[in-house]
């Protein structure tokens, strides 16, 4: 491969994965590749797959099947596949899929450039698969500050996991628990924000657990409140804190104005006997006094969590206490998934296995009945006045302008947009007043106004 390999990444599963591709993505730049959106384009493909539940492993095997067609058909002569699915399969993909060239774990991608760059450096690899301990540390602040970015991104201040949730297979993949220094957390969100960074959204497997394994210790409203101070960060959004973190210190953190008033929390349940079988730490009562208390000192809080249904061991009656808490704490932002048994997890072979059919059926129950909830809640907010980044233009008719854009309340990709139109300029990363006038399914829509938010 000679001169400035042209390079295609695709990104499966959630935001941790996207944070480490930007890694990833800054890595090959630094070295000289460039990259391009079409797959049909690139030389180099690479492939950062998810390997969580059963989904998210097919839409990864689908995902290199259909990549690979462009080593046929495209100009593709290199097909890397990286992340949590070689991490825990490594072996059974090398041997099933021949179509790739390199199968690299969570954190051995820094073999893409001795690969790419060092044709004889491949000899000292083990065949097509590199899986080393998941604990490596690969952060450079050279590789997080190379372009120009959205007004939103994701900040990874920790990777892997403590936690021993009997259905996950998190830590067997990402390793334990291992906190970034503030120092280095900071010091991206301050070379990112020059380059257009508007919104820091912090993601680790579990944020609250943040800076406990430190020396000295530090805590995630440390962090928080250190973010606060970067000149030129408008927004700091908090995902995936487990809810025992969450104590006064994080809610007092959490007030400050730049501070989204948002709250990652994943909850798996509501049932005391689903939550021990979890291996969950809280128990339902515990949940509903966090939530009172986050609701209590944080105006206009939006709380978004992810449960389970068809958890072993899960009955009629503790899938009604789920809908019962849906319905009592009417949590504005809520993502559901079937229990499936991982390999090599306590979960998979507890007795009362709930069957498939009624998984499906409690699951469709569950969204619905949330659905409602989210469509009353959204409803709400038409008439009020909010804040709104804006994140991109979609269009012009003469004069009007057309663009979309979040309210503190709405996380990037995740949750919903504010369309609306403006006669001037509006940039990517601006704040505007606007009146909601219309709520659709995840779209609100409004006009700008002077007029302040309530």
């Amino acid at each position: 491969m000679t001169g400035m390999p042209l390079v295609f990444l695709e990104t499966l599963g959630c935001p941790k994965n996207q944070a480490d591709s930007s890694q990833i993505r800054g890595m090959l730049l630094e070295r000289g590749c460039a990259f391009t959106d079409l797959p049909q384009e690139a030389e180099i493909i690479l492939l950062n797959t998810c390997g969580f539940i059963d989904e998210a492993k097919e839409e990864s095997i689908q995902a290199i099947l259909r990549l690979a067609e462009w080593k046929k058909k495209g100009r593709c002569r290199f097909l890397a596949v990286m992340g949590c699915l070689p991490q825990k399969y490594g072996g059974e993909l090398e041997s099933a899929i021949p179509e790739a060239d390199l199968f690299l774990g969570v954190n051995d991608w820094h073999v893409l450039c001795e690969r790419i760059y060092d044709m004889g450096g491949h000899r000292a690899l083990k065949g097509r698969l590199q899986v080393g301990r998941p604990d490596r540390e690969l952060y450079r602040l050279s590789w997080a500050a190379v372009e120009e970015e959205a007004p939103a991104g994701y900040i990874k201040i920790a990777d892997g996991c403590d936690h021993h949730c009997t259905f996950c297979v998190i830590p067997q993949i990402r390793g334990g628990y291992r906190s970034r220094a503030p120092r280095d957390i900071v010091g991206e969100a301050s070379a990112r924000t020059s380059k257009g960074l508007r919104e820091a959204v912090l993601v680790a497997q579990d944020t609250g657990a943040y800076g406990k394994d430190l020396i000295p210790p530090s805590s995630l409203a440390e962090l928080v409140r250190s973010l606060c101070a970067v000149d030129g960060l408008r927004r700091i959004r908090v995902m995936y804190c487990y809810p025992e973190e969450v104590d006064e210190e994080l809610i007092e953190a959490m007030r400050d104005p730049k501070v989204c008033p948002y709250l990652d929390m994943p909850i798996q349940h509501a049932d005391d006997g689903i939550l021990r079988g979890m291996g969950r730490k809280l128990g339902s009562a515990r949940l509903k006094e966090i939530i009172g208390k986050l609701r209590e000192n944080i105006p206009d809080i939006v709380i978004r969590t992810t449960l389970m249904v068809g958890f072993p061991g899960e009955t009629e009656e503790a899938f009604q206490r789920l809908l019962d808490f849906l319905e009592e704490y009417r949590l504005e932002r809520v993502g559901f998934f079937a229990f499936s048994p991982q390999p090599d997890t306590p979960a998979e072979k507890m007795p009362k296995q709930v069957g498939s059919r009624n998984k499906e059926k409690r699951l469709e129950i569950a969204r619905e009945a949330q659905s409602r909830i989210f469509r009353e809640w959204n409803d709400s907010r038409v008439g009020r006045v909010v804040e709104v980044m804006i994140d991109e233009e979609t269009g012009a008719d003469g004069a009007l302008r057309y663009y979309e854009g979040r309210t503190s309340q709405d996380a990037p990709e995740i949750d919903g947009l504010v369309s609306l139109s403006s006669g001037g300029r509006l940039q990517p990363g601006q704040i505007v007043n606007v009146r909601i006038t219309h709520s659709g399914d995840y779209i609100l829509s409004g006009e700008i106004t002077d007029e302040p938010c309530q």
